[in-house]
């Protein structure tokens, strides 16, 4: 198949994104396809057009990209892509959205408030966590112990966004749950030394443990495989994504965010969860482009 890669752009995520594009066309190569590489930017259509491929394979993330911009143009110029469209993409990229919709069919999220740049801010309750609505990879997210702390989270914050959300921090575990196409993979824990993960837990810090799968009760690992696969149905998700749960002391499970374009790179998520239910990363990529 002729398959263009889409990455990179102007997002804060940029980086990341290039770093996950490097293992997909590696993995599509190997799989016999004939692989175009493309950085985003505004000459993408002529590119796309020349090259014409069958279908284009989105690595972006963050804005534009992961927020359905990018699968709306595809989809007026006549594109094929893989993941999730323009409508479920943008309602996931915001955590605020998400959170309402979810909350209307009994998911459980966290309790929180959203502001806007301008509002006075205030804290739920000590500990909490601060993050831009619209921003993915972690960027932005703090999390905040006391008022001075909390000030910086906030200014820390508005600088991704103009909406931020103030939410309870949920002393627990932290979980994510992948689903392809509709089915649920083995959960992963993530285990930190601040026991928050933020951007350098997640990138640069190798002390970050990953337990591939989780060790839960059978009755917690059904349920929260459950609630993440209602997650994916209800957003009308559409090949890979990426859950991110906290457990809290009582076993409750709460969704934090949904990824429509989990990263790919040696330290995401979405892959170790894919070996762990059998799944070599070179048939994830192959499953992604044929979803």
């Amino acid at each position: 198949m002729k398959v263009a890669v889409v990455y990179g752009g102007p997002s804060p995520e940029a980086d990341i994104s290039r770093k996950s594009a490097r293992s997909v066309i590696s993995a599509l190569k190997k799989k016999g396809h004939q692989v175009f590489e493309i950085e985003l930017a505004e000459t993408i259509v002529e590119e796309l057009k020349k090259i014409n491929p069958e279908k284009v394979f989105i690595v972006l993330h963050g804005s534009p990209g992961e927020d359905g911009t990018v699968q709306g143009l595809l989809e007026v110029t006549g594109f094929k892509y893989t993941g999730c469209n323009t409508e479920t993409s943008a309602i996931c990229m915001d955590k605020d959205v998400t959170k309402r919709i979810l909350k209307t069919y009994g998911i459980p999220v966290p309790a929180g408030e959203t502001y806007f740049k301008g509002d006075r801010v205030e804290p739920v309750e000590f500990p909490c966590v601060v993050k831009p609505a619209r921003t993915g990879s972690t960027v932005g997210i703090s999390l905040a112990r006391d008022e001075e702390s909390f000030k910086r989270a906030v200014e820390e914050a508005f600088k991704y966004d103009s909406k931020i959300l103030v939410e309870e921090y949920i002393e627990g575990r932290e979980l994510t749950v992948a689903v392809i196409n509709g089915k649920a993979l083995p959960p992963v824990e993530i285990i930190t030394e601040s026991g928050f993960y933020d951007f350098d837990s997640k990138y640069t810090k190798p002390t970050t443990q990953y337990k591939t799968p989780a060790e839960l009760t059978l009755r917690l690992e059904e349920r929260i495989r459950k609630i993440s696969e209602k997650t994916f149905k209800v957003l009308e998700c559409k090949g890979a994504v990426r859950i991110d749960f906290r457990i809290d002391k009582w076993n409750n499970p709460y969704i934090l965010e949904v990824n429509t374009i989990p990263g790919m790179t040696e330290r995401s998520l979405l892959p170790k969860a894919a070996r762990a239910a059998g799944i070599e990363f070179e048939d994830l990529i192959e499953e992604i482009l044929k979803g």
